[in-house]
């Protein structure tokens, strides 16, 4: 793990001597979050790495001009709010800490999803990197203004799980009163009920960095390669139709159903 300041000038950042080995390290592969000023040192350096695009931190124009590999978190943003406005629904929040970048480009595709469908978007954005803390107060934020959210989007599964808690503290349920989504489906499965939520393939993503990288040893003249892996949607219980939910709201509480 290199850490280092990411608005440094790339010419303060000093690389582990062993990546600056090139009988040792041929290549670099950047999977965490990382920043511009590490890329320029790389290329400055001579050094062959390729980047997984989704969690650089700043402006990402920069990534234009090196080998990037992409999961496709913004389409996977907007396919999910897609099927909650094919079940009807109309009031969908998002919470998510959109500060963080892999969260901006869900809440991307959530927007844009919004505003095909001509309808206002309901964001609660909570300033922390404890994922769960995020989806606990953002929701309690959106079920707080009127007219309430029907369904929410989670910029991940760790903050769907805040948003499954925050739900339960005030009496609701899940998905009776609120439809609630996620992505990138680490947890989706554990929760009860099930997530729905976009599942990633990082199998995929780390075999096609190793395939860009590869591609660069072999030939240094090539243009920037990006390439970008599609999401799916994985549809679980804890999402229903807007009329099922208004449909169990009117049904008395009847035997196990108390339980």
């Amino acid at each position: 793990c290199f850490k280092y300041q990411q608005n440094a000038p790339w010419k303060e950042l000093n690389l582990p001597k062993v990546v600056q080995r090139r009988d040792v390290v041929r290549a670099v592969i950047l999977a965490g979050t990382n920043s511009g000023n590490l890329l320029e040192l790389l290329a400055h350096r001579g050094i062959t790495f390729a980047v997984l695009g989704n969690n650089m931190l700043g402006e990402a124009s920069v990534l234009k001009d090196y080998d990037a590999v992409f999961s496709d978190d913004v389409r996977g943003g907007y396919e999910m709010t897609r099927h909650l406005l094919s079940l009807g629904h109309r009031r969908i929040g998002f919470v998510a800490n959109i500060r963080l970048p892999w969260f901006q480009r869900c809440y991307e595709g959530y927007r844009r999803g919004m505003a095909e469908a001509g309808l206002e978007t309901r964001s609660s954005s909570t300033d922390t990197e404890d994922d769960i803390e995020s989806g606990y107060l953002g929701a309690k934020t959106l079920l707080a203004q009127g007219p309430a959210a029907t369904a929410i989007l989670a910029g991940n599964d760790p903050t769907a799980h805040g948003v499954y808690k925050a739900v339960r503290d005030i009496g609701l349920r899940i998905p009776e009163d609120v439809s609630v989504a996620g992505c990138n489906d680490t947890v989706g499965p554990l929760l009860h009920p099930p997530l729905t939520t976009t599942r990633e393939f990082p199998q995929q993503l780390g075999k096609k960095l190793v395939e860009l990288v590869l591609n660069r040893i072999a030939n240094p003249g090539l243009a920037p390669q990006h390439a970008t892996i599609p999401t799916e949607c994985v549809k679980r219980e804890s999402c229903q139709p807007i009329a099922s939910m208004a449909e169990k709201r009117r049904r008395p509480l009847v035997g196990a159903e108390r339980g």
